[in-house]
């Protein structure tokens, strides 16, 4: 009995992951209409972990975040940038304490990341493809 109960919480457990999923659209890279600068992995991951600061255009940029433990956000940490959540924290937590470097600005849904974006040239960000709008540009697309 008590291994069917395990079973059982196991696959629902497995299926509320896969409708977790399911309902999410695609993650994608956002940058203001009027950024010509040419994006690439490379580049967000050394945006994103604090080692440039500039797109290839010169142009100052200014990466967002969505807060820690948003699906779109762990998506994106693992797939663009090949960290994992944790990982991600204790960088930007040993390079505040040793450089005072501060880490991407967080802001609280792909909606307010898609609003930022569209007021900013510099700002580059990500967001769940649901809450696009004509107002930004996209530039690189992750297929969930």
């Amino acid at each position: 009995m008590k291994h069917f109960a395990l079973r059982t919480l196991a696959g629902l457990m497995l299926t509320t992951l896969m409708m977790s999923a399911a309902a999410l659209a695609d993650l994608v890279i956002v940058v203001h209409p009027s950024n010509t600068a040419v994006i690439d992995q490379s580049f967000l991951k050394n945006l994103y972990l604090g080692n440039t600061r500039q797109f290839s255009t010169g142009v100052r940029a200014e990466p967002l975040d969505l807060p820690a433990g948003d699906a779109i956000r762990e998506t994106f940490l693992n797939t663009a940038i090949d960290q994992t959540p944790v990982k991600y924290r204790r960088h930007w937590s040993k390079a505040l304490f040793t450089t005072g470097q501060q880490p991407p600005q967080e802001l609280s849904s792909s909606a307010a990341v898609i609003n930022a974006v569209a007021s900013d040239p510099s700002a580059i960000g990500y967001a769940d493809s649901e809450a696009l709008n004509n107002s930004v540009k996209v530039v690189m697309r992750v297929r969930l």
